[in-house]
């Protein structure tokens, strides 16, 4: 899109470097051997429940890092680092995995702890949905850990679309206009999980007999597929099969909502069989809607006890969560502002152009592209489906659709007065050039050319992260910050779990008489 084009329709992109960003990034702890740590949660990082940075994500040595939402993306980065630096401080005898796919895992999957989250029924709720999403697709699976990135456009940049006052928004408009962008983000995710997937190869503890798949074996431990780009978000990580099966789509707010809401409420026969409460929430096809596994998901933040459904419902969608972003092995908080400064860009793309509603038969032509480009995205000569079924040169058609970014990044990076957004485009470009430059084309070539084996790659990384985040220094208050938080967190804990106790006393006296 040249720049003309993107005045006509959006005159003045600044309040969109303004829009809100936001991060949750989850690693795992590992002990100094390699393997998955069985130690509780520190209580120096202070309770999952209730510790608005710091939680438990699947399981209970699965940590998950989440900051405030901010207007610059290099804000939210550095708020990440400065989270890693605390969390670093204050754990003993562990180091912060780098990878997405998992360190060692216990053969048997039921020694993968489950996130705890104490005595309040809030908390056994927490890990009762847990221990069904372990029956339901594996434990190990959900030892996968990623990157999820929230975004949402200004409120300034609505009125300059919508061309009239905040007040006078319709919720409907606001989610159309999400939605619109949901529908293209989708039909070019391949494009994300080629130039920013870094899950290429795996400990053979996750998967020890890999059959009906492309792998290849490296030394004694390590297991990898030669061309794969993400294989966390394909069948052997977050691409359920039951899921794919749900009637849930992006076309409408009422539609997505009646989708998820069958989802969620529509008993699969399979799940029967692991009964209920406290072994699974209950035997739905979602137990929750949280359970939806999508590369991208519409969110509203829900108030006091309102489902995540009701509050779409209410009030509409508020930001979009991006979940298809590997943890980025280089950083030692896991993901670049590259990266991030990327995604945003596809999103401003995906607003700019018309957004048709996507039917089954491009439903089924995006599953597939996405599935040939998790497996073979760095494959010479790798083809996908063009609209018309014929099959067209990937990496040739992934560098177009980077091409029509640097307007965007040129009018971005003149109200911030930087090339930023230049520069990154220049890098992605460079690796539609050459696969190996990647970051799952560098990740796979250095296992296999400096001949590390996985897990010793990961200790040698988490070792070396260790150490450069204990030479970094916290943005000024954040300790103070962080540290308050800490203590909240034991009170607000304490609070739950002594209200709930009163409650429960004061019914059973009632019952006595």
């Amino acid at each position: 899109m040249k720049r003309s084009a993107l005045e006509q329709i959006c005159p003045n992109l600044r309040h969109a470097v303004k829009s809100k960003h936001g991060l949750e990034k989850e690693s795992m702890r590992v002990s100094y051997d390699g393997n998955l740590s069985q130690k509780p949660h520190p209580e120096t990082l202070g309770s999952s429940l209730t510790n608005h940075y710091i939680k438990t994500d699947f399981s209970e040595p699965q940590l998950e890092f989440a900051t405030n939402p901010r207007p610059r993306i290099e804000a939210i980065v550095r708020e990440l680092q400065d989270l890693h630096i605390f969390a670093s401080r204050r754990m003993q005898g562990e180091w912060i995995w780098p990878f997405s796919m998992p360190p060692i895992l216990p053969k048997d999957e039921d020694q993968i702890p489950l996130a705890q989250y104490g005595r309040s029924f809030s908390g056994s709720w927490k890990t009762a949905y847990r221990h069904g999403l372990g029956l339901r697709y594996g434990r190990k699976m959900q030892t996968i850990s990623g990157v999820h990135y929230n975004f949402s456009f200004s409120n300034l940049f609505f009125r300059q679309i919508f061309g009239k006052e905040i007040a006078k928004f319709d919720k409907q408009e606001i989610s159309e206009t999400y939605l619109n962008v949901t529908r293209n983000f989708f039909r070019k995710v391949q494009d994300v999980l080629y130039l920013t997937g870094a899950t290429p190869a795996f400990d053979e503890t996750f998967l020890p007999v890999p059959v009906d798949f492309p792998f290849s074996r490296f030394k004694s431990h390590t297991v990898y597929a030669p061309f794969a780009t993400s294989l966390r978000m394909s069948e052997i990580g977050y691409t359920s099969k039951v899921q794919e099966k749900l009637n849930i789509h992006y076309n409408s707010l009422l539609e997505y909502i009646d989708g998820l809401c069958a989802a969620v409420n529509t008993v699969n026969p399979e799940y029967v069989k692991f009964g209920g409460f406290p072994s699974q929430l209950n035997p739905n096809y979602l137990q929750i809607e949280n359970e939806f596994y999508s590369p991208v998901r519409p969110k509203q933040i829900p108030k006091n006890e309102e489902r995540p459904i009701d509050a779409l419902l209410n009030r509409g969608i508020q930001y979009l969560e991006v979940r298809c972003i590997d943890i980025e092995p280089e950083s030692p908080m896991g993901v670049s502002k590259t990266t991030l400064a990327y995604v945003q860009m596809l999103l401003l793309d995906s607003l700019l152009h018309e957004s048709p509603k996507i039917e089954e038969k491009e439903n089924l032509r995006i599953r597939e592209n996405t599935r040939r480009i998790i497996w073979e995205g760095r494959k010479p000569d790798v083809k996908i489906l063009n609209e018309d079924g014929s099959e067209i040169d990937f990496r040739k058609s992934g560098e177009r659709n980077t091409m029509e970014l640097f307007p965007i990044a040129e009018e971005l990076d003149r109200h911030t007065g930087k090339s930023f957004y230049s520069d990154t485009l220049k890098l992605m470009m460079s690796r539609w050039e050459d696969p190996s430059r990647t970051p799952s084309g560098k990740f796979l070539g250095r296992i296999l050319d400096e001949g590390w084996e996985f897990r010793d790659l990961g200790m040698h990384l988490a070792k070396e992260n260790f150490r450069t985040l204990s030479q970094m220094e916290l943005t000024p208050g954040k300790w103070n910050s962080f540290e308050k938080e800490v203590q909240k967190s034991f009170r607000d804990l304490d609070q739950i779990e002594n209200q709930e106790k009163i409650k429960k006393n004061t019914t059973a006296k009632v019952c006595d008489h």
